[in-house]
């Protein structure tokens, strides 16, 4: 990038907001993902003024834009695929607003889950949605992504608790959608249309969200199973059965072996287990745990094994939480990340489907997820620099979308689409309809400036 050009976003955010220092373009040039690039210079806004004034620059100048927060997307969203600036919202990370009365808040877009959580805590409040990066993933991002998380099988995912959003339009415009109200068919719904575009129409500046107060109880139970096929059964019946879990996950063999061997707390041996977890009232919590509980066994189930207390419960759930980071012990180098979704009744034949395709292609694919609500997470793995590992990560992960699809779901349950998926987006949408998607994208960013060269297959 010239030099002049520099001087000009210096002049906008300040010198102590901007770098062009290598190891700092690096860092924030990529996410957990394979996917690689290079900025020219990362910036990072103060107020939703500067965003203003920035993309004010950039049309002008015709300079790419990608928005970034925490950086914990795992479908290449924030990579800047053509050099360019990154502007990051991680400084703009206040809470504005807790609004006890009508349970909602107002914060920026760089505010952490957790922090938000934290904040809420006083108030017996708190927001449901529950990515396993909470730490870390700010609600920006949240929103722009639609994520979901653990608590999706109850709660839904982001697009279900913002009420509102100030944005920043590619060419400069600032606009706030929505109201403070729960329900409003007052004109078109720009809040919704924004969430889950993954920064490409517009730059989320302020979020306005719905919270619910801390449920009465909670209970977790796992169960042990000889096959994941077995696990997504005994998953389909306990959603059909009504018993309406707050969270049903699965880990699979190699998952549970890895997580055992990352930390210090042993998982039995089986073929899969689910985490099951229900809230509300003590005894109506307890009533739907042993109805579940019936229908684990009546699958299969080995073992069924309720946590005796709070300490066991939140240890199984950073068992869970840690299952990403726990593939490290498999000595691969690259991970291909998916999150496929099918309807729940396919559940176990996409379990099956997945096990047949690893070893269809002698691939490690470890897989867990939100069974509950068919979001699974198979994560390919191979080392970067063999090439025949490479080829048969490929080769597998395009057969787990085109399963998934054949199966009546979709190739993102919750990451996005980012950069990886772009090829497989014509599995599940027609050229109508993505022509559509494409005039939408035209008509918020003309000059193409805002995230571009993601979501869409490369023409």
């Amino acid at each position: 990038m010239d030099k002049q050009y520099v001087d000009e976003l210096v002049g906008i955010v300040g010198p102590e907001n901007i770098s062009t220092e290598t190891l700092e373009l690096e860092v924030y040039s990529r996410d957990p993902t394979v996917v690689r690039g290079m900025a020219d210079v990362v910036v990072w806004p103060r107020n939703v003024e500067d965003i203003s004034k920035i993309m004010v620059f950039a049309n002008k100048t015709r300079i790419p834009v990608y928005p970034r927060g925490a950086g914990s997307s795992l479908c290449g969203g924030p990579v800047p695929t053509k050099r360019g600036i990154v502007l990051c919202l991680e400084r703009m990370n206040k809470i504005l607003e807790i609004d006890v009365e009508n349970l909602q808040f107002l914060a920026e877009a760089g505010v952490s889950i957790r922090e938000i959580n934290d904040a809420l805590k006083p108030f017996s409040l708190f927001i449901p949605p529950d990515p396993a990066s909470e730490v870390a993933c700010t609600i920006g991002g949240c929103v722009a992504n639609n994520a979901g998380g653990i608590h999706a099988v109850k709660y839904g995912t982001f697009r279900d608790w913002v009420l509102g959003v100030e944005l920043v339009l590619p060419t400069g415009e600032i606009i706030s959608t929505g109201t403070k109200t729960r329900k409003s068919v007052s004109g078109y719904d720009l809040t919704r249309l924004v969430t889950g575009s993954e920064g490409t129409l517009a730059i989320i500046t302020k979020v306005r969200a719905k919270v619910i107060p801390v449920p009465e109880s909670r209970m977790v139970t796992t169960a042990y199973f000889d096959t994941p096929e077995d696990a997504g059964r005994a998953s389909f019946k306990i959603m059909i059965r009504g018993l309406n879990p707050s969270a049903l996950e699965i880990l699979d063999k190699t998952t549970m072996q890895t997580i055992s061997q990352y930390l210090t707390m042993k998982l039995p041996p089986a073929g899969a287990m689910l985490i099951m977890e229900f809230d509300g009232p003590q005894d109506d919590v307890v009533y739907r745990m042993g109805i579940a509980e019936k229908v684990c066994r009546q699958e299969g189930a080995t073992e069924v094994k309720v946590a005796a207390t709070e300490e066991e419960s939140l240890s199984l759930w950073n068992a869970r939480k840690t299952a990403f980071q726990s593939l490290a012990v498999l000595g691969k180098n690259s991970i291909l990340i998916e999150d496929v979704t099918v309807p729940i009744s396919k559940i176990p034949d996409m379990l099956r489907r997945i096990h047949e395709i690893a070893e269809k292609h002698r691939t490690l694919v470890p897989t867990f997820g939100h069974v509950g609500d068919g979001n699974l997470h198979p994560h390919v793995l191979y080392d970067e620099e063999n090439r025949d590992e490479y080829d048969k990560a490929m080769a597998a992960t395009d057969e787990i979308f085109k399963t998934a699809v054949e199966l009546g779901g979709t190739i993102s349950g919750e990451h996005g689409i980012g950069v990886l998926k772009r090829k497989f987006f014509p599995l599940e949408h027609d050229s109508k309809e993505i022509a559509v998607m494409k005039r939408i994208k035209q008509l918020f960013d003309p000059n193409n400036i805002l995230n571009p060269h993601k979501i869409f297959p490369e023409e």
